[in-house]
């Protein structure tokens, strides 16, 4: 059976695109333009040639068989399926049956339910509302048992996801293509295919191939996943070029030269866009040769037979040299661009001429020149030439009058209240902007107060003797206060916790903006409510003053209209091939059967934002029809699972180093060349977990002068990262890392391997806890230090291993990661290494640390502080040493291990010292060299402004040291510098200059420290 053939199936056909069609016993039935009977439920009904039909959101149709009013629609062909039992419902896309949820999801017609054409309704425009389909055909069988079977036929939408380009191009296939997804993107619609055709033979004329044709040819569809190629056939044909050219009019250059700069000599070719072009290029350095009236253009073009060939002509006028000059009262010669603005944009025009005598009167007028004058710039024809004169007169200079502003008819607000926005001290040049801008402060002043009829003049008296007393004129008027606050209207939310948002109180004076803020508080409950179209007014209050007309009440009555409340009756999650609908269904912050708030929406969002799974979301809500019940449609479309990085560079440190006389510390700057290179894979299994390997080489400069070659000691490592999100029932994040690294110190090398895994809980927003376990070796190599400065613990275990806990916690409220202006970072790490639990040593150790950043105007001065605290404690351990008679020796060892003490000096910690040179005496060797110590404390405080477009500076205040052990800490034995520097916005954060200068030098090991270093890194010190 097909189509209606014998009655015994029904199809419903409805296509996008804005064209409504209805194939009705094999007749194509289109919808009576602009003729509506009726609305049903807040839905469009039509009658087409006597059948009801329904347009859903404009896009679907749906020929509705069974439900009508009428009788004759009571005996519709597929009448004898309505109330049967539904024993099958299949989906088909492109005659392959399917069973993705989100689709079987938005299936009404259910399995063992009677037949309802309602349901059918719904269950099409659900499939649509996917937004991948552009026709949805429904089809019943009969059943066993007088039952039916349901097919739904998808056609889904070929997504165009490439573009070829085929035949004879002549152009670059990159020129193509930019032209292309300039206008319309990488990959344009199906349906612009003939527009790009028509935007490519565009650019083909404009680069002279004046015979191209570009043609759309049959897209190549695919399946599985639906997606099209769109192709065009290109023939370039041959590119017409230059036979001969010429140059007319009064060029200022020989016409070799004109046709040199714009590239129009014999033989080139003939790129008319490019022409124009340089046409207006030529023009502008004209004017800019003071030629301000100076035009350019070709002249129509003359064609050989087939059009290769063609015979340009150029006409170019520079028009008179235009010459500007002032006479009157002088004005600074380095404002004259700025007032002037002629030579900047290369014009007279009339207009512009305007402009700048306004500018300069305005900027006489800021010098306190209140009478400044400033005619119309005469034109003067002279010597060939144009001459343009300014006739300034500034006039007297006028001071503000002895007493400053005075203030009339202020009768409520007494002169001290207002005091501070009367800027406008005696003596200093008088400026009416100036004053007009304290008028206002005053009016805003009364309005604050409750003044909602007080009339605020200003006037600029003239004193004499070139002084101005400035005046303010009150007309006060009641002062209103608010009597009751009432809300009307609402019936879905209750009126106490409405008013209870409110801060508006009675006796609070009446202000406009104020008021307006609390509706926009009332209306923000509603939208999160679900009250999409609710809608409140704030009717005009009549105040009633009282007898003596110097005060007055007004009620605010806040009156609702709520519109409906709209509840979410579906969820459809769509465009997830690789990710699993439940990871994307535990961000959802709204739920089926709750209101579709705004608040809600905002956070599903982020929520799904913030997975970083995903390229483009797309949140959706339809109502179709019933603006009570609204189905949410979740669209996203999934980034690349791969994801390669790399990148390169150069590290700059300023570090210790042995002298070749003496094996003392000198300090001296190191440039070593570094790159990177990191590969991950996201979202394994459709579970949002991930796993990276990122690896870094630094190549550090030889410093052995019997070895020839240029680089030494090879910095590296390698982490393989594994990171997955809501562990342990999405109670927090797991983090499993297995790294090896081979790093330098200012006195020794080291190799590291460990493993280390981190579970990390979100208390809150901004709140973070973690905990933390960790196993590794470390490997001491290459030790600067002398036998008898080395600590302890160095000399018994070159190698050793530690096993430790970690607990942390944060609380970081920055608006910015990068270059914070307000908020606060604190945290608290601590960690215990014991034999216990198979380290070879055991230490206690905690780190705090605070920063804070405040925002200080002028504007974004920012001020940057920050305070650093570590302490540790190493348990003693039994060892073994040999001494230098080969005597084995027994000791215990109560030191830290080398990767585990503190170190301070260096870029991030205390500018202005090399890396890791600060430490009071005990913790640095007799030749300059730091051990490290157990104790630790670094301070710091910074300004940082903006200079110029992307340039900012700083100054700060840095200051610390390390201490031998915990117990020895002491505030007063800080090292401390003062510095500043320059930071440059870059994509990958602020590139930072900074030169800081000891504030104490000192002579460390015979050699006495330099003055000052200079620091280079990306990113804020703290």
């Amino acid at each position: 059976m097909n189509g209606f053939r014998g009655f015994r199936r029904f199809r419903v056909v409805s296509v996008v695109r804005g064209r409504l069609v209805r194939v009705v016993r094999g007749r194509l039935v289109r919808p009576v333009r602009g003729k509506i009977v009726r609305a049903v439920r807040g839905r469009l009904v039509g009658v087409v040639r006597g059948r009801l039909v329904r347009a859903v959101r404009g896009t679907v149709l749906c020929g509705l068989c069974l439900s009508a009013s009428s009788a004759a629609a009571q005996q519709a062909p597929a009448a004898p399926f309505v109330d049967r039992t539904i024993t099958s419902v299949t989906l088909a896309i492109e005659g392959a049956a399917t069973t993705e949820p989100a689709l079987l999801d938005a299936v009404q017609t259910k399995i063992g339910a009677p037949l309802r054409m309602a349901d059918v309704r719904e269950t099409i425009t659900h499939l649509h509302s996917f937004g991948r389909f552009e026709d949805v055909r429904v089809e019943a069988q009969d059943a066993p048992n007088r039952g039916v079977a349901l097919r739904f036929e998808l056609a889904p939408i070929h997504t165009v996801t490439r573009v070829e380009l085929r035949g004879q191009l002549g152009l670059s296939e990159g020129a193509l293509r930019g032209r292309m997804t300039e206008r319309y993107g990488a990959t344009p619609p199906l349906a612009r295919a003939a527009d790009v055709a028509s935007l490519l033979e565009a650019l083909y004329h404009e680069r002279g191939y004046l015979a191209a044709t570009v043609k759309a040819a049959p897209p190549i569809l695919e399946h599985a996943p639906h997606r099209t190629t769109l192709v065009f056939d290109v023939n370039a044909g041959p590119q017409t070029t230059i036979e001969r050219s010429t140059v007319s009019g009064h060029p200022l250059e020989p016409p070799e030269r004109v046709m040199d700069r714009l590239g129009i000599g014999s033989g080139r070719p003939y790129q008319p866009e490019e022409l124009h072009s340089r046409l207006s290029d030529y023009v502008s350095w004209m004017r800019h040769q003071r030629y301000y009236e100076a035009s350019a253009h070709d002249l129509p073009a003359g064609f050989n037979a087939d059009r290769t060939k063609v015979d340009l002509a150029v006409e170019v006028e520079p028009g008179p040299m235009v010459t500007v000059r002032f006479t009157g009262d002088p004005l600074p010669k380095d404002k004259l661009d700025e007032l002037v603005p002629i030579e900047r944009e290369g014009s007279i025009d009339q207009d512009i001429l305007e402009d700048s005598a306004r500018r300069i009167v305005e900027y006489l007028n800021q010098q306190g020149y209140w009478k400044a004058e400033v005619k119309a710039p005469e034109r003067r024809e002279e010597g060939g030439g144009v001459t343009l004169v300014f006739q300034v007169t500034r006039g007297t200079l006028y001071r503000v009058a002895p007493g400053g502003v005075d203030v009339s008819g202020n009768e409520s607000i007494g002169p001290g209240e207002l005091r501070p926005f009367l800027k406008m001290a005696e003596g200093e040049p008088f400026i009416a902007a100036k004053l007009s801008a304290i008028e206002a402060d005053v009016r805003r002043v009364y309005r604050e107060k409750g003044f909602a009829t007080a009339t605020v003049a200003s006037a600029a008296n003239d004193a004499g003797a070139g002084l101005v007393k400035p005046v303010i004129t009150v007309k006060e008027g009641p002062r209103v206060t608010i009597g009751q606050v009432t809300v009307a209207g609402n019936k879905g939310l209750a009126t106490a916790p409405l008013v209870s948002k409110l801060t508006l109180r009675g006796g609070d004076p009446y202000y406009g903006p104020k008021i307006a803020a609390e509706r926009d508080v009332l209306l923000a409950e509603y939208l999160n409510a679900g009250y999409g179209s609710a809608r409140i007014t704030v009717a005009p209050p009549m105040p009633v003053v009282t007898p003596d007309g110097k005060s007055a009440t007004a009620n605010i009555a806040f009156t609702i209209d709520e519109g409906p409340q709209s509840l979410v009756e579906h969820i459809f999650i769509s465009g997830n091939i690789r990710t699993k609908t439940a990871v994307i269904q535990r961000e959802l912050k709204i739920r089926t059967g709750e209101p579709l708030g705004l608040e809600k929406l905002t956070e599903t969002r982020r929520g799904l934002s913030a997975l970083g799974l995903f390229r483009r979301i797309q949140i959706t809500p339809i109502s179709h029809g019933d603006p009570s019940r609204t189905d949410v449609v979740v669209t996203v479309e999934e980034s690349p699972q791969t994801t390669i990085g790399f990148g390169g560079g150069v590290q700059a440190d300023k570090v210790l180093r042995t002298t070749e006389v003496g094996g003392q510390a000198a300090e001296q700057y190191e440039f070593a060349p570094r790159g990177f290179f990191e590969v991950g894979r996201r979202n394994l299994g459709g579970t949002n977990r991930s796993v990276n390997l990122y690896t870094r080489l630094s190549l550090r400069p030889n410093t052995d002068p019997a070895n020839p070659n240029r680089f030494g000691f090879a910095e590296y490592r390698v982490i393989g990262t594994y990171t997955e999100p809501r562990a342990l029932r999405n109670y927090g994040d797991l983090t499993a890392t297995a790294a090896i690294e081979q790093a330098a110190r200012t006195t020794y090398d080291f190799i590291r391997k460990g493993v280390n895994a981190e579970f990390t809980h979100r208390l809150s927003p901004s709140i973070h806890g973690s905990a933390r376990y960790s196993f590794g070796t470390t490997r001491v190599i290459d030790i600067d230090l002398k036998e008898e400065d080395r600590l302890l613990i160095d000399r018994v275990f070159a190698q050793v291993r530690l096993s430790a806990f970690s607990a942390a916690a944060s609380r970081d409220t920055r608006d910015n990661l990068l270059e914070p202006q307000h908020g606060t970072f604190l945290s608290a790490d601590a960690t215990l290494a014991a034999r216990a639990i198979g380290s070879e040593v055991g230490f206690g150790k905690t780190f705090l640390q605070g920063f804070v950043y405040r925002n200080l105007g002028k504007p974004r001065l920012v001020f940057a502080g920050g305070a650093r605290l570590g302490l540790a404690r190493g348990f003693p351990r039994p060892g073994t040493i040999v001494d230098e008679n080969g005597n084995t020796i027994a000791v215990t060892v109560r030191d830290l291990p080398a990767s585990e003490r503190f170190f301070a000096g260096g870029d991030t910690t205390i500018r202005g010292y090399a890396l890791d040179s600060v430490g009071v005496p005990a913790t640095i060797t007799p030749t300059g060299f730091p051990k490290g110590g157990d104790g630790e404390i670094i301070l710091n405080a910074e300004l940082r402004t903006p200079i110029f477009g992307p340039v900012g500076g700083a100054i700060f205040v840095d200051g610390g040291n390390v201490f031998a052990r915990a117990a020895d800490l002491d505030l007063t034995d800080l090292r401390g510098s003062v510095g500043g520097g320059l930071r440059v916005k870059t994509p990958v954060g602020p590139v930072r200059f900074d030169v800081g200068f000891k504030l104490d030098r000192r002579t460390i090991g015979g050699i006495r420290e330099a003055g000052y270093a200079l620091h280079f890194s990306i990113g804020q010190a703290f």
